[in-house]
């Protein structure tokens, strides 16, 4: 019985480090970086309202923007450049993604 408990628990402990080890890029992708740029319409809906923006750098870099919180801001900012700074997440096929915290509209 005692035998049993502690497998099991060795069994949880490995569980337990396999998932914390699974949320580090996570923790990873909070750094707030800065990004300059231009904004443009990447989607619409059905009445031709802009749905979702991309800044693209002076790179040729295009960043998609989460319409989440400041993001949805930038839908009204159609080709205005912009200073933004925010937390990029990376997918698996490359596209990233900022979530915007503040930005500012460059002249």
């Amino acid at each position: 019985m005692l035998l049993r408990k502690k497998t099991l628990l060795r069994v949880l402990s490995i569980l337990a480090i396999v998932a914390l080890m699974g949320t580090l890029p996570l923790f990873a992708a909070t750094e707030e970086v800065e990004i300059a740029g231009t904004v443009f319409a990447s989607e619409w809906d059905a009445n031709d309202n802009v749905t979702a923006v991309v800044i693209a750098t002076e790179e040729g870099e295009e960043i998609a923007v989460s319409n989440s919180g400041k993001g949805m801001e930038l839908l009204k900012l159609e080709e205005k450049n912009v200073k933004a700074t925010g937390s990029i997440v990376t997918d698996e096929e490359g596209r990233k993604t900022i979530n915007i915290t503040i930005y500012i509209i460059q002249e």
